[in-house]
């Protein structure tokens, strides 16, 4: 009887073990697919879907973050508060330009930067690739990345004039900043600012 407790327990624990190892097994292959397995389809390998279709409609993709959380507001995000921050006909039209000039030089950027990266992408796959070549193409694309960033920090140096102190403060309010800290409330340089 003894013996059969043994067994069974021996094999309890051998069953148990199996688990173990299987359930181990199976994560560790979990972790070493690569997340970039969905990219395969994209019609640029090295860029999403996503990322592709950002950088074709000149959207920001964070670009302009040290901007809107230092008390920068964005064109865009000023317009969708248009109403909350009670805009002037001539604050709106200005803001409108000054988004409008920034959204069409980051789709040109953009564009440049997708044609680029599919050039890359294709030297990979050809296996033409060096390391002068690459040195050359990635150095451009980087010219390129910092066009495009600059294009929308600048977006946001521009509309910062056209609104009031309030107004900055309201915007920072509006869009969680001021609660947690991230931005002062709009409080530097406001002598150059727009007053309504």
């Amino acid at each position: 009887m003894r013996k059969q407790l043994s067994v069974i327990s021996a094999l309890t624990i051998l069953i148990a073990a199996s688990f173990v190892l299987v359930r181990h097994l199976k994560g560790s292959h979990q972790a070493t697919q690569s997340p970039y397995v969905n990219q395969l389809s994209s019609s640029v390998r090295g860029l999403s879907a996503q990322e592709i279709d950002d950088l074709l409609n000149g959207r920001g993709m964070g670009y302009a973050r040290t901007a809107e959380l230092n008390g920068y507001p964005g064109p865009l995000h000023i317009l969708e508060l248009e109403e909350k921050l009670e805009l002037s006909t001539e604050q709106a039209q200005k803001i409108e330009a000054v988004f409008q000039e920034m959204n069409t030089e980051a789709k040109k950027i953009g564009k440049e930067i997708i044609e680029h990266e599919e050039e890359l992408s294709t030297l990979f796959a050809d296996g033409e690739i060096t390391a002068t070549e690459l040195r050359m193409r990635t150095e451009s694309l980087a010219a390129l990345d910092g066009e495009l960033r600059a294009t929308h920090l600048e977006a946001h140096l521009k509309a910062t004039p056209v609104l009031s102190s309030e107004q900055i403060t309201a915007y920072n309010t509006l869009r969680g900043y001021t609660e947690r800290g991230y931005a002062d409330g709009g409080s530097h340089n406001h002598e150059h600012h727009h007053t309504n």
